[in-house]
């Protein structure tokens, strides 16, 4: 790092300093220095970014690296416009002058770009928030708008997730970002899960959390790490509101088990003579005797 600092301070004094030389060799020389001093600093920052990315992004979240090989090529941009610039105003001293009137046109340019593309602008720097913030990353299994489904791929432009019927929703990053979004993997992917069920007041309590507890158990789904819990949540004008909960290791399993075992418990509550509690409707008709 020393050495590149030197050479960088000798040829920044042969740049300033004109010494014995002619013009034309003066200006071919400070290009020269300018491209020099261009291509370093690019390798520099080439060489941090590519360090960087490999030792801490791609270690811990590869679908970032691709934001930071972005800013690296911005960097590098800079770079050699910069080099441009003073290239050209080495042979054209008036390139200052023209510069200073084509960034004036391209700011009136970039308004009426901006006007004009201004939800694509948004859905923009929208990804680049949902990248940097990771509400969401893929792979996530997620509910947004009402729908459950798996985050399959986020752009800069839009995030695609595929839905628990295998269908495709391509949401834009704009409304991403203000939507409310359930994410069911950023910290822990196991679910609770709970089923619930009306009985007749006619109905045996202890008999009918035997037959779920024991359906919850059997289950190959639900996970071992918590038994089963079997909750009185309510007494309605008809019926009694009873409730299981259980956990699986993720959010698709734990759908399928309660699945399985909504027809376990149904099977179980026909051979016990179990009922459910149903709402009965009447209908009253009236006619008037003419």
């Amino acid at each position: 790092m020393f050495y590149i600092t030197y050479i960088i301070f000798i040829l920044i004094k042969i740049y300033f300093f004109d010494f014995m030389i002619t013009s034309l060799m003066i200006k071919i020389i400070k290009v020269a220095i300018t491209l020099i001093i261009a291509s370093i600093l690019s390798l520099i920052v080439r060489k941090y970014f590519s360090r960087y990315i490999h030792r801490y992004v791609i270690k811990n979240n590869e679908q970032q690296s691709a934001i930071y090989r972005l800013i690296e090529k911005i960097f590098v941009g800079l770079i050699l416009l910069g080099a441009l610039y003073f290239s050209l105003n080495a042979f054209f001293p008036q390139t200052a002058q023209y510069l200073s009137g084509a960034l004036i046109a391209a700011g009136f340019l970039s308004i009426v770009i901006g006007l004009a593309a201004q939800k694509t602008l948004e859905n923009f720097f929208a990804g680049f928030s949902i990248l940097l913030s990771k509400p969401v990353k893929i792979g996530d299994a997620v509910v947004i708008s009402n729908e459950y489904g798996t985050v399959e791929d986020i752009t800069l432009r839009h995030t695609i997730i595929k839905t628990w019927d295998n269908r495709r929703m391509i949401i834009p990053n704009s409304v991403l970002n203000q939507d409310v979004i359930i994410n069911y993997t950023m910290t822990d992917k196991k679910k609770l899960y709970h089923i619930t069920v009306n009985v007749t007041y006619d109905t045996n309590i202890d008999k009918v959390e035997k037959i779920m507890v024991n359906e919850a158990i059997k289950n190959k789904n639900v996970s071992k790490e918590l038994k089963p819990i079997f909750q009185v949540l309510d007494f309605a004008n008809n019926a009694i509101t009873l409730r299981l909960l259980f956990i699986s290791k993720d959010q698709p399993t734990a759908f399928n088990a309660g699945v399985d075992i909504r027809k376990a418990i149904k099977k179980e509550f026909d051979k016990k003579g179990i009922k459910f509690s149903t709402s009965s409707i009447y209908v009253i008709n009236k006619t008037k005797n003419k």
